[in-house]
């Protein structure tokens, strides 16, 4: 996403409009609803998916150890009520409660990005607002991958953010009860290696 879409009200897709539209796509494609705009993200590059995959990973066993309530999940679409027209699609998130039982959730407890050459500074921001918006959401968190580089933002700070760069560094992550260590996050990927 290059740049967050600028539609009057009432040219925009709706999200029931949004779904219908998706439901005769492949599936291999994922698309977001942004702003009431249709938005197809492009193929992510190996680095970005084992980074997705090692965030799962990390997540999915301490919630077997320490039998969390919680469940981290590759990313579906997130209702965020500051855009009722958007059905952004985080790479993973937690959900607090049950799972849901379809393709949205409005039950993200912590939301992860992983940034691709896509992201732009303006997409973070807009994403960090709507994401801060679900009302259970207490972190939100993107990934770099240019260089070891993770960026925090907590409900409890009102948002403000935590830089951590240190490959030995840990995001610490309270509504989860642990820290999530960089090494983890970057595991498998070639800048664990720089």
């Amino acid at each position: 996403m290059n740049a967050i879409p600028k539609l009057t009200p009432g040219e925009g897709l709706t999200i029931a409009e949004f779904l219908a539209f998706t439901a005769t796509r492949p599936q291999e494609e994922r698309w977001e609803l942004i702003e009431g705009v249709p938005v197809l993200n492009p193929s992510p590059i190996a680095a970005h998916q084992m980074a997705a995959a090692n965030i799962v990973a990390f997540l999915l066993a301490h919630k077997r150890t320490s039998g969390a309530t919680w469940t981290p999940l590759l990313g579906i679409g997130t209702r965020v009520p500051a855009s009722p027209n958007s059905l952004p699609q985080p790479d993973v998130y937690v959900q607090a409660g049950p799972l849901p039982d379809g393709h949205i959730t409005d039950d993200a407890l912590v939301v992860f990005e992983v940034l691709s050459r896509a992201n732009r500074k303006a997409d973070q921001e807009w994403r960090r607002k709507v994401y801060a918006s679900v009302p259970n959401c207490r972190h939100y968190v993107t990934v770099s991958l240019k260089r070891t580089k993770v960026l925090v933002f907590d409900r409890a700070t009102g948002w403000a953010e935590r830089a951590i760069r240190d490959p030995a560094g840990e995001v610490a992550l309270d509504a989860l009860g642990l820290a999530l260590p960089l090494a983890e996050i970057y595991r498998y990927t070639p800048l664990l290696s720089r």
